[in-house]
């Protein structure tokens, strides 16, 4: 059982790939300045992971495996993330300009 925990501590702590190479940096120190735009930035970003990869998975699943075309897995995950990115940005932009615009 302790085997477990130290394997789950060197995950988090000490081989995290965010910590490590300092992954979503930007996003961190360019928008935390304001409770507001931070929110937004937070809501944004969670959106996007959980449809990112809600949609990702359904693809995968049931286009690219049946298909037998796995190789193409990074190259679909890649064009269904950033059209996902675009939508989102189209929605901020119409429904809050003033937030779009400090993202």
């Amino acid at each position: 059982m302790t085997s477990y925990l130290f394997v789950i501590l060197g995950a988090v702590l000490v081989n995290n790939v965010v910590l490590v190479r300092i992954l979503g940096l930007c996003p961190f120190m360019g928008v935390s300045k304001k409770l507001e735009t931070a929110v937004g930035m937070g809501a944004a970003t969670t959106f996007v992971l959980t449809l990112g990869c809600g949609t990702s998975y359904l693809v995968d699943h049931y286009v690219l495996i049946p298909a037998g075309v796995e190789y193409l897995r990074t190259l679909a995950f890649i064009v269904i993330i950033a059209a996902i990115v675009q939508v989102t940005e189209l929605v901020i932009q119409k429904s809050s300009p003033t937030l779009h615009q400090v993202l």
